[in-house]
């Protein structure tokens, strides 16, 4: 009997204990914005220009592997309302311009923000200017993301 009664608090605690995880985990009805503080985002990539067209395609790819390699958001494969959606246009005319429209994603049509950067520099500081492209992008998505989740 003495046994019995000196696990009985141990048991109680451990069902507290069990109780307060439960209540602790999400129980599935949560957005996916809600399970996650990162911002989601859906990227598009535009290749502008009839010359050296292989070397565009370099400098998109090594965009696209920089910004897959991130950690600060989730890559989405589609558009979708919750994500920020980003359009990189990539043409050569005399300098290499790596041109970004960024917009943000919203819960009402009429409150769209749009934002518009660009990197340029001659063609042969290819491999400096991604780089910089993804250092711009990462703060505006940032700010953003913390301004939005501050309203």
């Amino acid at each position: 009997m003495a046994f019995k009664r000196s696990w009985l608090p141990l048991f109680i605690a451990a069902l507290v204990v069990v109780m307060l995880a439960l209540a602790w985990l999400p129980m599935g009805d949560l957005t996916p914005e809600q399970r996650s503080n990162k911002p989601f985002l859906y990227v598009s990539y535009e290749i502008q220009g009839d010359v050296n067209v292989q070397h565009l395609e370099d400098v998109a790819f090594d965009v696209q592997q920089r910004i897959e390699q991130r950690h600060e958001w989730r890559l989405v494969d589609q558009p979708e309302p919750r994500a920020w959606e980003l359009t990189v246009t990539v043409n050569s005319a005399q300098l290499l311009v790596l041109a970004g429209n960024l917009e943000a994603p919203s819960s009402s049509e009429l409150s769209q923000s749009v934002q518009r950067f660009k990197v340029q520099g001659p063609t042969d500081s290819y491999a400096a200017l991604p780089e910089q492209f993804v250092k711009i992008l990462i703060q505006l998505v940032e700010n953003g993301h913390n301004a939005q989740s501050d309203l």
